[in-house]
């Protein structure tokens, strides 16, 4: 990959071949598939690259077996499930202990969907920190089992290992924010703020006219396949940005072709622009953000971004290993420019609160910059 190419020289091109001799030799002999993962993500994780991926095709509970009652209750007594890491902490007391916990703190009891709840706690380190199943109403999971581990690699950013929920198979997931209550699919229990989304926005894009000196547009991404809805995007808004400050809205803006975003930017030249992260702002929606920021008269607002920005997937190959149970999805493009960002994001000018509407926040900001 171009990321490896980059960034795997000298010392750290010695410790990753040093690393995959020592895996190697311990995949000679018969191996778990979740053992085996595990070191192919260590391996993975030398290279700074949030885009690349390795899943594992193989479920630990497949449907058939999840639905066949006969064949569920074998699976309940495999060494599979018997031997699933559990927490050692005593359910009931590390409920009482985590329901006392600082609402803005990380530690605490978090909703997974409507089914589960999950208590979040600092693991020995003090800095990573282990989900364990509080209550489920999910046969497949029992209290006291552990369905993820959140590994802190800067700021509020970690990656996350765990275990999905339906067929219970292990996954990885790269520079998530735990923020606002929040990691990924988990929420705080008691925690109903969601202002850093774009709430029922089912639209690829939208133009507004807020008041007399402001309008709002709104990427959702810049996907190729919506490349032919982009373009007459920007016929159609391309003669109606005439106020003076505009905010482009890329909450969760999931990136894409560099094509269908930089035609905005001539546009934009000339505006006070408010630009508008949250941490699911990714790729070429990140990119899109500091070219944006060139601009003089810009500011950035909202939330640090996701930081999967220095590389990307242009044919979006994807390969299976020998063995049949891993997938790898690597990267075939070269943002490197951007290497400051991976795996950490951009960092707001003006972070927004919230608990209140970020919208109403920006025009607040506007209203104050123009006096």
């Amino acid at each position: 990959m171009p990321s490896y190419k980059k960034q795997i020289k000298g010392e750290k091109k010695d410790a990753f071949d040093a690393t995959y001799q020592k895996n190697s030799a311990k995949m000679q002999n018969p191996i778990s598939i979740e053992a085996c993962y595990k070191m192919l993500l260590e391996q993975m994780l030398f290279v700074n690259d949030s885009h690349a991926s390795l899943q594992v095709t193989t479920d630990v509970l497949p449907e058939e077996v999840f639905m066949d009652d006969n064949k569920f209750s074998e699976f309940e007594a495999s060494d599979v499930f018997i031997n699933h890491p559990k927490t050692d902490r005593k359910i009931q007391e590390l409920k009482a202990e985590l329901s006392q916990k600082h609402p803005e703190g990380l530690e605490g009891i978090y909703n997974y969907g409507e089914n589960e709840k999950i208590g979040f706690y600092y693991a020995d380190n003090k800095k990573d920190l282990i989900g364990v199943v509080l209550e489920t109403n999910l046969k497949q999971w029992e209290v006291g089992e552990i369905r993820c581990y959140a590994t802190h690699t800067n700021a509020n950013k970690y990656n996350l290992y765990y275990y999905k929920a339906d067929t219970r198979t292990p996954a990885y997931l790269k520079s998530l924010s735990f923020e606002n209550g929040r990691l990924w699919s988990y929420k705080k229990v008691g925690n109903t703020n969601n202002f850093e989304f774009v709430i029922n926005q089912k639209e690829l894009t939208s133009f507004k006219q807020l008041n007399d000196d402001t309008q709002y547009i709104y990427f959702k991404s810049f996907s190729n396949r919506k490349g032919k809805a982009l373009k007459q995007f920007f016929e159609d808004t391309k003669d109606k940005l005439t106020a003076k400050s505009i905010i482009v809205d890329l909450r969760s803006n999931s990136g894409g072709n560099s094509k269908y975003s930089d035609v905005f930017l001539k546009l934009l030249k000339n505006k006070n622009v408010y630009v508008l992260t949250n941490c699911f702002t990714g790729s070429n929606g990140e990119q899109f953000t500091l070219k944006l920021l060139k601009n003089k008269k810009a500011k950035h607002l909202g939330q640090t971004t996701f930081g999967v920005i220095a590389y990307g997937m242009n044919y979006g190959y994807n390969y299976n290993t020998p063995s049949g149970h891993f997938n790898i999805s690597p990267t075939d493009m070269n943002f490197h420019e951007y290497i400051a960002y991976e795996g950490k994001g951009i960092t707001p000018e003006i972070p927004l609160d919230f608990n209140r509407d970020w919208i109403a926040q920006t025009l607040d900001i506007i209203e104050s910059d123009s006096k």
